[in-house]
């Protein structure tokens, strides 16, 4: 390891006993396929608060996160990568099972024996390192700035829909949360020259302003599928569900038309029951919907015409993780960041925008 990497850093475990902040947890060392990357901005998902309520059977142990912008300090198997602004994919793939013969997205997102950054056997992003294969990361431009360059991994899971090729020109689409994940969502599905207005539902009629004045029609969401209004029931081909609530798929399963499609989007860690004679009688199409091309993602935020900033709520220290984590996991908050390099840290005021 260089001589300038320290021995030990700062991270955010989660151990037999719970999470908590460590000051001296071991520097990973990179693989020979593997980059060693110093961490800028880490994002908190919904998915890093699902793991710490059950979310996997509630068996994860490590270093939380998987939303990230870094910075490559070592890397033997391609050296020019060093000192490189990288995101990166967070599913480690084996190379070698069939999944991975397969290749193209089966084998980035499916690997029989995957490992995922923060999420399964991998140390994840909410410490001053990690390692990833050269092989996950992606270079950001320069002209991309820190904050917008942590959206990458989120902002590439909901271009994932648009690569599974899930909606047509043609389709009436209701995207159902406004959440973090819900709002990209609707960001990217707005630029796909849909030939009618998307519709937000949600319950924060603020939010769906953020996506630009008369961009999506924005529905009130009720508490439960049996108070959708007449007019909602059965009223859209595509409905991509990002509530993640247990409600969620019994209200879009209400709004889809028959032989319609529902997209799940979100993790939850609650369990639930539901009566899928609705599912087989309406013939509806249920479609899992989780990382996206990285690729993508750079582009939307490389072109200059989509700024996610908008979407913080707070950037907070290292330090203050469980403050950030909290405030991400409080109603109506959106995207929550950590400034982990010392060079981000004047933008972490720990106030809400």
């Amino acid at each position: 390891m260089a001589a300038n990497i320290p021995a030990t850093m700062k991270a955010f475990v989660v151990g037999q006993d719970g999470p908590s902040l460590q000051k001296d947890f071991p520097v990973p060392t990179p693989q020979p396929n593997e980059a060693l990357v110093k961490v800028l901005r880490a994002g908190i998902c919904n998915t890093d608060l699902e793991l710490l309520k059950g979310y996997k059977g509630g068996m994860f142990r490590g270093v939380l996160g998987h939303e990230f912008v870094g910075e490559v300090v070592e890397c033997s198997s391609k050296p020019d990568l060093v000192g490189s602004r990288v995101a990166g994919e967070l599913n480690i793939s084996c190379s070698n099972c069939r999944s991975c013969a397969r290749g193209g997205d089966v084998a980035r997102n499916h690997c029989l024996s995957r490992r995922v950054l923060g999420i399964i056997n991998h140390d994840g992003t909410y410490a001053e390192y990690l390692t990833l294969p050269v092989v996950n990361l992606h270079v950001v431009p320069p002209s991309v700035p820190v904050e917008l360059a942590a959206f990458v991994e989120p902002l590439a899971a909901a271009c994932r829909i648009v690569e599974q090729n899930l909606i047509k020109p043609t389709d009436k689409v209701c995207v159902l949360g406004d959440g973090k994940l819900g709002l990209l969502i609707a960001e990217v599905l707005i630029r796909q020259n849909l030939q009618e207005k998307i519709t937000l539902m949600g319950r924060h009629v603020e939010k769906a302003a953020l996506l630009g004045e008369s961009a999506a029609t924005f529905l009130h969401a009720p508490q439960t599928a049996d108070e959708l209004p007449d007019d909602v029931k059965g009223n859209f081909d595509v409905v991509v569900d990002a509530a993640g609530t247990v409600e969620g798929l019994k209200m879009a399963a209400a709004m889809t038309v028959p032989m319609g499609t529902i997209v799940l989007k979100s993790t939850c860690a609650a369990k639930a029951t539901i009566d899928t004679s609705g599912f087989v009688v309406q013939e509806l199409t249920i479609v899992g919907s989780r990382c996206g091309p990285f690729p993508e993602a750079i582009q939307l935020l490389t072109e200059g015409n989509f700024d996610p900033s908008k979407y913080i709520t707070a950037v907070y220290t290292l330090d203050q993780v469980e403050e950030a984590m909290e405030v991400a996991g409080s109603r109506g908050a959106l995207k929550v960041q950590l400034a982990i390099a010392e060079s981000e840290l004047p933008a972490a005021t720990g106030q809400r925008r």
